[in-house]
Parts: C-alpha cells; sequence; structure tokens
C-alpha cells in the first residue's frame, strides 16, 4: 500500500480552495465531475487533499471532541513564515511554532472547515 489522498467536505469551496492553494501553496491537480458534483484534489507531487462540496443540512464536525481522524501534518520549508502568513490570512493559530524536538519545528493551525493540520520544519543540527 502507500498513500492515496485525504478527502474535506467543505461548506464553502471557495474559501477552502483559496486557503489550501492560495494560502499554502498548493495547486490543483485535478477536477472531476461525479453524478453531477465536482471535486478539487490540490496537492503537489508528494500528496492530495480531495475538497468536495458539503450539503446544506451538513453538520460541521469538530475533531477537538470527537474520536478518529485528528489531524493532517504537512512537512514545510519555512514554518515561521507560513505561520505569519496564515495569521495575516485569519487562519487560527492553535500555537505558534515551537521546537518539541531537537530536529523539529511545529505548530498547530485550523483549516477552514475546522479540520486541525500540524507544520512541521525538520531543522539540521
Amino acid at each position: 500500500m502507500k498513500w492515496n489522498h485525504l478527502g474535506i467536505k467543505t461548506n464553502n469551496l471557495k474559501k477552502s480552495l483559496h486557503f489550501y492553494c492560495e494560502v499554502l501553496g498548493l495547486s490543483v491537480l485535478e477536477e472531476v465531475d461525479i453524478l453531477g458534483k465536482k471535486f478539487y484534489f490540490v496537492g503537489n507531487d508528494s500528496f492530495q487533499i480531495e475538497i468536495e462540496e458539503g450539503n446544506p443540512s451538513d453538520t460541521q464536525a469538530n475533531v477537538s471532541v470527537l474520536t478518529g481522524l485528528y489531524h493532517m501534518s504537512l512537512t514545510v520549508d519555512d514554518i515561521h513564515g507560513l505561520v505569519a502568513r496564515l495569521k495575516e490570512n485569519g487562519t487560527a493559530i492553535f500555537f505558534e511554532p515551537l521546537q518539541p524536538r531537537p530536529d523539529r519545528w511545529t505548530s498547530f493551525v485550523q483549516g477552514p472547515d475546522g479540520e486541525y493540520i500540524q507544520l512541521i520544519q525538520y531543522v539540521n543540527n
């Protein structure tokens, strides 16, 4: 087996595409129409996220009080610069970058649909 993609159901497709593409810097890799519904695959050469527009009757998930999938983690080159850019964009930052281990910096942020995203920057010692 190997990793394929992570799926996110959004209540605001435009906002989610802006966040993942314009703010995080990913690209729309594919747009697929399945049974009259659009699915957008964003990512890079390492991973993909499928973004699907939710239904008006859908309930917002709150990962902080549910068991199961808790967060996704992205390796980044400049965690301090990215967190600053996310803050400028109004993204919820759970904690500023900190160094929990000698080989990495980490931060947690929240995506536009409540999803938790861990950012990790590895450092050379």
